[in-house]
């Protein structure tokens, strides 16, 4: 099956040879030979038809503007050290580099225009537990291959200059929130702590809430569509437990009073939000280790925990290919999570033990 434009304009196929994730092939017309056939470029596949015509006019408007787009993180990094080892830089220098470039494989693919503060973000908040100096390494390399890329005129902001790193003496300690900390963020009325109770009842990353798209909240169900980072951690079932369900609620309807599309434009920004957590003395990934500690105290089902706040399970054949969890499920795991003055008992309950 083909959608045709006008000749020589290029061409949409949707292709029915097996089940894919984007089934539509867009392809363009670039010149022709002596005998005057056509020659033709694939430039992408994508999920409808529409977003296949639309990419076609792209390239039929700018051609050079729709191949930057194309270009990655990755591309992008090895003109960085192309450029490096051009320049004779040392070769404890460009160890620091390779071993920066081991904790960004998971961007290495994506787009360089479409990666966000965010994204940086949490890569480096996944790794507090390296040294200070090692993370300073991830920053510089990232800075050094937007950097190149601004320099191969790509638009792109660099985003290095603002990415949040952790102090020295807390590089490599995360402290969950007591019972007692978390009974005191009930009790607050501060819209920050409000938040930071979304992240200890999700266990989700510092950048995964603002990237929350609108449309993949669910309230009456009970859940959210989100996740970042890693291939288990991507578009994951995020249970919202009941009793953080009206903060949450309360950001969506906010959110579609101002006709945003993530929940980006409805939270303080990362910086602001460092502050409030350095104030409790704690770190932004936090949060996340307290529900970790939180679901096992309460004895949630492992192979629960690791889908909710994704991680992987492929390790474990049993858990990763013959275990399935409903969202209700998900759901009612998350109601076990103590709250309010049940935070008091089950504190009590672990002293006694």
């Amino acid at each position: 099956m083909s959608m045709k434009r006008a000749n020589g304009t290029g061409t949409v196929y949707k292709m029915k040879h097996k089940k894919l994730r984007n089934p539509y092939r867009a392809v363009v017309t670039i010149g022709w030979t002596d005998d005057g056939k056509s020659i033709r470029k694939n430039i992408g596949t994508f999920r409808t038809g529409k977003e296949a015509l639309e990419a076609i006019q792209q390239y039929c408007d700018n051609p050079t503007a729709f191949e930057k787009k194309k270009i990655t993180f990755g591309t992008c990094w090895d003109w960085m050290i192309a450029d490096k080892q051009r320049k004779g830089v040392s070769q404890s220098t460009m160890s620091n580099y390779r071993t920066a470039g081991n904790r960004l494989q998971d961007i290495m693919n994506t787009p360089i225009e479409l990666i966000r503060l965010a994204h940086l973000q949490a890569i480096i908040d996944d790794n507090l537990n390296l040294s200070r100096s090692t993370i300073d390494k991830i920053v510089i390399a990232i800075g050094a291959t937007f950097d190149t890329a601004i320099k191969n005129d790509i638009p792109v902001k660099n985003y290095a200059n603002y990415i949040v790193r952790p102090t020295e003496e807390k590089s490599t300690i995360h402290q969950p929130y007591t019972p007692e900390e978390i009974y005191a963020l009930w009790r607050s009325t501060a819209p920050e702590d409000a938040i930071k109770l979304i992240y200890i009842y999700t266990g989700m990353r510092p950048s995964e809430l603002p990237l929350t798209k609108i449309e993949d909240i669910h309230i009456a169900e009970g859940y959210l569509i989100g996740g970042v980072k890693t291939k288990a951690g991507k578009n994951r079932i995020i249970p919202i437990a009941s009793c953080i369900r009206p903060f949450v609620s309360d950001l969506l309807n906010l959110a579609r009073f101002k006709r945003a599309t993530t929940l980006k434009a409805v939270l303080p920004n990362y910086s602001a939000m460092h502050k409030h957590w350095k104030q409790d003395k704690h770190l932004p990934h936090d949060g996340r280790h307290t529900f970790a500690t939180m679901a096992a105290n309460v004895g949630m089902d492992r192979h629960i925990i690791k889908l909710i706040m994704g991680h992987s399970t492929g390790s474990d054949i049993t858990e990763s290919v013959y275990m399935h969890k409903t969202i209700k499920q998900l759901v009612d795991a998350v109601e076990l999570l103590p709250h309010h003055e049940g935070l008091i008992k089950v504190e009590q309950r672990l002293s006694n033990s």
